[in-house]
């Protein structure tokens, strides 16, 4: 049975509703049944939508973790951007521009990173996964709130670099960072 077949049933089974949520159970579902997942890596997707940050920013932060969104490397593999295209990291312009390299190992990025990072009082020097920000937060609340800096984190990365791509918008990392916090307090406002 292909993923064709299946994703006539994706809504709700109760109230037959789409949402990304029924549409991210069965793909997950068909990567669990593949064995495609580690024991982190089902962690990471089971705690990934109980964020409080909007439906589109999680669904963003599910694509990165899948290594789905059009980075210059993924446009490349897609046939979109010609194989001899400067493939360097918008940010940085130092490394190919991957997912990793985007959100993990970017000069620019890990600045922003270590920044937000001290702004939470959190005492790892690098930010790994979701789950380590998860696991150092105990109480509901803070884990919470963790995540949803988390995601909202990528989010304005994500949007940096489209902003200096589509709009030639170079933003600095105190703009970035306060970008993040702006955004996360305005999302943590809403949730409560």
């Amino acid at each position: 049975m292909g993923l064709t077949r299946r994703i006539r049933g994706i809504g709700d089974r109760e109230n037959g509703v789409l949402s990304i949520r029924s549409a991210y159970t069965v793909v997950e579902k068909l990567l669990v049944l593949e064995g495609n997942l580690n024991s982190l890596e089902k962690k990471v997707f089971g705690l990934i939508w109980r964020s409080p940050a909007p439906s589109k920013v999680v669904a963003f932060s599910w694509s990165l973790l899948l290594d789905r969104i059009p980075t210059r490397s993924n446009l490349v593999i897609r046939n979109v951007l010609d194989r001899n295209s400067n493939l360097n990291c918008v940010l940085c312009d130092l490394g190919e521009e991957t997912s990793n390299h985007l959100f993990l190992h970017c000069n620019v990025v890990d600045k922003v990173w270590q920044k937000v990072l001290r702004w939470l009082e959190f005492h790892q020097i690098y930010f790994v996964h979701l789950v380590c920000w998860s696991d150092d937060a105990k109480q509901r609340k803070i884990r919470k709130g963790a995540w949803l800096i988390w995601h909202a984190a990528l989010w304005v990365i994500w949007r940096a670099r489209n902003e200096k791509v589509h709009h030639n918008r170079v933003r600095t990392v105190d703009e970035i960072v306060e970008e993040i916090k702006v955004r996360s307090w305005h999302i943590g406002v809403k949730v409560n």
